[in-house]
């Protein structure tokens, strides 16, 4: 049996971030954001990620900023520690609207309503 919450949108990344479908995240994200009224959060499942160039960082800001207008908490889990490396020698961390979780889990657990 399937959990779900309307506050809460997870979405998997099922490879690393290039600029070659960075822009495709924004726009998924986007979309669901337009459609879900009552959602609060947004969790990027991450354990797929091996890199994420300079120009998914940048929409990766990008979509942290628009959440962050809309009253939506972007959050992360399942980071791999070469990832989490590369976004502590940038600003994205000290920005990010929301939390990093070691696992989807945690993040479900915390975030999801009662």
């Amino acid at each position: 049996e399937v959990e779900t919450d309307a506050h809460v949108l997870t979405l998997r990344v099922d490879e690393s971030l290039y600029f070659v479908n960075a822009r495709f995240l924004e726009d998924l994200i986007q979309d669901r954001v337009v459609d879900g009224g009552a959602l609060r959060h947004v969790i990027l499942m991450c354990s797929a990620v091996n890199e994420i160039d300079y120009s998914a960082l940048e929409s990766l800001e990008a979509i942290n900023h628009r959440l962050m207008d809309l009253g939506v908490g972007l959050h992360l889990s399942e980071v791999k520690g070469p990832v989490m490396d590369r976004l502590k020698t940038t600003h994205f961390l000290d920005q990010l609207n929301g939390r990093v979780f070691l696992s989807q889990h945690d993040a479900w657990k915390a975030l999801a309503q009662p």
